[in-house]
């Protein structure tokens, strides 16, 4: 069984309710969520559904109940994940803070009193991890819009208070952690907003499945293929370059865009070659492969543009290299159809 802290807020201002507070008394304290991605999952591979606990708080709005959580963290307590929930006043729509702000900036008094202007909370931006992150962006959840801009108010300072504890106590990596802004429910029913907010909590629970394009350049019946520079992911492993592809991206359009990114060169998409499902520890993807037209002196002259590869290598077989578990299997049936020509 899982379980999540889910936090609202009381009242603040002129507004006479809140709707995270509603939410929260609404929401039931046991919940079951099922995997997000299972249609993008090989067909043999399915996980059950996860019950999880869902434990409430409402937060005052005012200093101590900006710091509530973070003490608690503090103090040792854990979730497997936290969630909290605030009114935006200005929203259409259901926002997911991917950015606590370095900023408290009170445009009215908190619920005790205080208004503070234009003082920073500790020394830069804190962000969500990049699990919650990409496990929230693709695919998109309908009515569900990523923002950067948390405010400066109580929400924005509960957010970094909360994500400055977990780093400080070494757990930003493994509680998922996140702000939902939530407009009133004259704009969005609290039903559509408990459905939405459930289907965000069980995108924590799950892997995630990334789709990403990868590039074929076949020159004298050898493919090229890019070894990961020192400062990324599977550092030294050697893959077909591209990435992850955009929610409603072709795979032509978004190898295009991954090799300008990544090569600062244009590249000819001329037909997809094949896909695999590979399974890592932390996620899963889905490497669909599209071979590719474009000029080999662009690309070595490029070099010092490049931004997450330090060599490109001609291979017409995978002997003695370090290339990612994702991509093996695609690279040898590919040679093995080059050499059968």
């Amino acid at each position: 069984m899982a379980r999540i802290l889910l936090t609202g807020f009381e009242p603040f201002g002129d507004n006479l309710e809140n709707v995270s507070e509603k939410i929260l008394n609404m929401i039931d304290s046991t919940i079951t969520v099922c995997d997000p991605w299972h249609n993008s999952r090989k067909s043999n591979i399915t996980y059950p559904g996860i019950e999880v606990t869902i434990e409430k708080q409402l937060l005052t709005v005012d200093k101590p109940g900006s710091v509530l959580v973070s003490d608690r963290i503090s103090n040792g307590e854990k979730w497997d994940a936290i969630v909290h929930m605030g009114l935006c006043e200005s929203c259409d729509s259901i926002k997911f803070e991917t950015t606590a702000k370095n900023l408290l900036d009170m445009r009215i008094p908190d619920n005790l009193g205080r208004q503070i202007s234009n003082q920073q909370l500790g020394n830069t931006d804190l962000h969500c991890n990049k699990f919650v992150k990409d496990a929230i962006s693709y695919p998109s959840i309908s009515g569900l819009n990523l923002s950067n801009d948390a405010g400066t108010f109580l929400c924005n300072e509960t957010y970094f208070r909360t994500l400055e504890s977990l780093n400080k106590t070494e757990q930003y990596g493994s509680i998922k952690t996140c702000f939902i802004h939530i407009p009133s429910e004259q704009k969005i029913s609290l039903q559509y907003s408990i459905s939405t907010l459930k289907k965000i909590i069980a995108r924590f629970f799950y892997k995630p499945v990334l789709e990403v394009v990868g590039a074929l350049l076949i020159r004298n019946e050898k493919i090229m293929l890019a070894r990961r520079n020192s400062v990324s992911k599977l550092s030294g492993n050697w893959e077909f370059p591209g990435g992850k592809v955009e929610d409603g991206e072709s795979h032509f359009l978004a190898i295009q865009r991954e090799m300008m990114e990544e090569f600062n060169c244009e590249v000819i998409p001329i037909r997809f070659v094949s896909s695999n499902y590979h399974e890592y520890t932390d996620l899963a993807i889905n490497l669909h492969i599209v071979e590719i037209k474009l000029e080999i002196d662009e690309l070595e002259t490029n070099r010092k543009l490049w931004t997450s590869h330090d060599k490109i290598g001609w291979f017409d077989n995978l002997t003695g290299i370090n290339i990612a578990p994702a991509d093996y299997d695609l690279a040898l049936s590919i040679l093995e159809t080059i050499n059968a020509k």
